[in-house]
């Protein structure tokens, strides 16, 4: 018997891959290869290139500046048109030139400049921001403040300045300087009140008193507006401290309080007049504040008076008399004293609080006009007292006659005879007169010298060599004295000192 069985499953052919087929494929992997090296490298290449180009692109981004700048932006743009370049000639013969700023303050034409950039001018041309050039003339000069108005011909109203109040600033606000320096017009430079209220040395006035800025002023800047982040003119550029002569980052200015005042009074009267009080002041000591029962820190010294016809003489003032007020407001140095005097109107009569052997006084003294063109004699400039030689006791006096009269202080006195009284231009005086003083005492450290008269010492008058002597002998360590004396200043004329110390 035989049995059926299925046919074995059939098996896939296998067909040999021929050379030529083989070739071709190699060479197209071969080729593919090829471009993606040849294309990285492209890239590759393209890249280092804009890595190394040096060359510069403007960013589309739109300018965001802070506040602080679009402030500064905005008052350059708004005060710029108020300020002019002003070009003098100072010569006719050799042709000297100078410059200097102003700030239109007046759209009739009316600039405020410092003096000193005029007064000396043969002319002056005046440069407005929007090029126009005209020539101007002198309204007023004041010499005292180092202010001046000069005056421009208009056919149109010119931009105007706005005054702010310089009072109102703070140390550390901010400013701008603005005007021509080195001839660079409309030049604004910026920075901060770094003091107020400085004086700037035995050079100025009673009547400057300085805003002190950071912000760039140069030669050329004279004149031109300080102005508030307001756009308020507060000063006008004055000085500068500097060992170059240029920018040393100190430059002053005179407040616009100051500067508004003046202006009105040259702009209206092509003058300033001041009021008068006819008093040589000196600044008041711990001493003579003790002595007196004054408030620390008020009043000032009349050391003396300018004349025995003066205003203040007339209304009873005298030497040694402390003023603590004028019309109810308190003194407390020199300059302020002068600069309230000065503000009140000629002829006008002001109230004067002053303090006389401790007890309060008031006089009404009708004020003078000030003359600053003559030799100031209320020049309040520290100065050295002036010192006379040391002279040695007369022969005839010996060491007895020096022991007998000698204070303790170290100053030997002796009674003012009418004959020495008359030697000695003291006619009608009474006092214990210096005739030496020891060299290294206390005496002489205090700038007590020979040839002054003592009249007073601590409020008690002084009539000869015993009460000196007895008034030096009652002192004790930590007493205060005060002492008033006559003294040469050139040739016979003799003025009063307030001479003050404590004993050690």
């Amino acid at each position: 018997m035989y049995e059926r069985s299925e046919p074995a499953a059939r098996q896939p052919e296998s067909y040999p891959t021929s050379r030529p087929v083989r070739l071709i494929i190699t060479l197209i992997a071969i080729t593919c290869l090829s471009i993606g090296i040849a294309v990285g490298a492209i890239v590759q290449e393209i890249a280092r290139a804009r890595s190394e180009d040096n060359r510069l692109t403007i960013s589309s981004t739109g300018a965001t500046p802070d506040a602080l700048s679009a402030i500064f932006a905005r008052v350059a743009r708004d005060v710029e048109p108020c300020v002019a370049h002003i070009k003098v000639f100072e010569s006719e013969v050799y042709a000297r030139e100078g410059a200097g700023s102003g700030v239109i303050v007046n759209s009739a034409g009316f600039i405020l400049t410092n003096a000193h950039v005029v007064r000396r001018a043969n002319k002056i041309r005046v440069k407005l921001s929007d090029g126009t050039e005209t020539d101007a003339k002198v309204i007023g000069v004041d010499t005292q403040t180092d202010l001046a108005v000069i005056k421009i011909a208009v056919s149109k109203p010119l931009p105007v300045a706005r005054m702010g109040d310089s009072d109102k600033l703070n140390v550390g606000d901010w400013v701008l300087a603005i005007g021509s320096p080195f001839g660079l017009e409309q030049t604004v430079t910026a920075g901060i009140i770094s003091a107020k209220d400085r004086v700037t040395g035995n050079d100025a006035t009673p009547f400057q008193q300085f805003l002190q800025t950071d912000a760039a002023i140069n030669p050329g800047n004279s004149g031109g507006p300080l102005v508030s982040l307001a756009g308020e003119v507060i000063g006008i550029n004055t000085q500068i401290a500097t060992n170059t002569g240029a920018y040393n980052g100190i430059g002053f200015a005179l407040p616009s309080s100051t500067a508004v005042e003046i202006y009105n009074q040259l702009a209206t009267d092509g003058r300033v007049r001041r009021g008068f009080l006819g008093i040589a002041p000196q600044e008041i000591t711990p001493q003579i504040t003790r002595l007196n029962n004054i408030p620390s820190g008020q009043g000032v010294v009349v050391k003396d008076l300018t004349s025995e016809t003066s205003p203040a003489a007339r209304a009873g003032l005298q030497s040694g008399d402390v003023i603590t007020t004028v019309n109810g407001q308190k003194v407390a140095t020199t300059r302020e004293l002068i600069r309230r005097i000065a503000a009140l109107p000629v002829g006008s009569v002001a109230d004067i609080e002053y303090v006389r052997a401790g007890q309060r006084h008031i006089a009404k003294v009708r004020l003078e006009e000030r003359n600053d063109s003559t030799e100031d004699p209320l020049n309040v400039r520290p100065i050295p007292l002036p010192r006379s030689p040391r002279r040695a006791p007369d022969n005839d006096d010996g060491a007895q006659r020096k022991s007998k009269s000698s204070s303790g202080l170290g100053a030997n006195v002796k009674t003012l005879t009418p004959e020495l009284a008359r030697t000695q231009g003291l006619e009608g005086a009474r006092g214990a007169f210096v005739f030496s003083v020891e060299p290294g005492s206390l005496a002489d450290e205090n700038n007590l010298t020979a040839d002054d008269l003592i009249v007073e010492a601590n409020n008690r008058a002084i009539a000869g060599q015993e009460d000196f002597l007895r008034f030096t002998r009652e002192l004790k360590t930590g007493d205060d004295v005060v002492l008033k004396v006559l003294r040469k200043e050139r040739g016979p004329l003799r003025r009063a000192w307030i001479i003050s110390f404590t004993m050690p």
